[in-house]
């Protein structure tokens, strides 16, 4: 039996498939995902100063991005497509768009607001992509294959979120919706 690979293996289509539906929720999971896997891979790293479980990695992703895009670069460091992966500007762009995503949101408010909460979806998409295309160098599964078909739990999710988006998309655009 082979063992689980260190990081989350996924295929691009299929992250994007779920972050697109529901409206970049699907990085909890994600970050979740990863971070689970390497700590079940590197029991060590908690006895050495990483007591964080993957819970708390996962709800405050932003703070902890750096740091996974670092071990995955160095669990990767004999390809030389990971290698010259530039993780920590990679791990600061994602983080700031994050983070101007929300400010712009705060700041403009109304359907303005909103539609740059929607926008923000779409740009925050393509650093994740690269993301998991260097996980999955690093894991040797570089097209996901092992994890590419949709689940029924997937398509329960695709579903819910094509209902979000709905819901979303009428609050920003209908008179009086914010």
């Amino acid at each position: 039996m082979q063992a689980e690979p260190d990081f989350y293996v996924v295929s691009k289509r299929k992250l994007a498939i779920l972050f697109l539906a529901t409206s970049s929720l699907y990085v909890l999971y994600w970050y979740y995902k990863n971070w689970d896997r390497y700590k079940s891979r590197h029991p060590e790293a908690s006895q050495f100063g990483s007591m964080v479980s993957p819970v708390p990695r996962a709800v405050f992703w932003m703070f902890f991005t750096h740091a996974l895009f670092r071990k995955v670069k160095a669990y990767g460091h004999a390809l030389p497509q990971v290698a010259g992966w530039r993780s920590g500007w990679h791990a600061s762009i994602l983080v700031a768009l994050m983070l101007l995503a929300n400010a712009i949101d705060v700041l403009i408010g109304g359907t303005a607001g909103d539609l740059v909460s929607i926008a923000s979806v779409f740009v925050l998409l393509p650093p994740f992509l690269v993301a998991q295309d260097k996980i999955n160098l690093s894991c040797g599964d570089p097209e996901g294959k092992g994890n590419d078909r949709l689940s029924k739990a997937n398509w329960a999710w695709v579903i819910a979120g094509a209902v979000l988006w709905l819901i979303l998309i009428a609050a920003a655009l209908l008179p009086g919706g914010s």
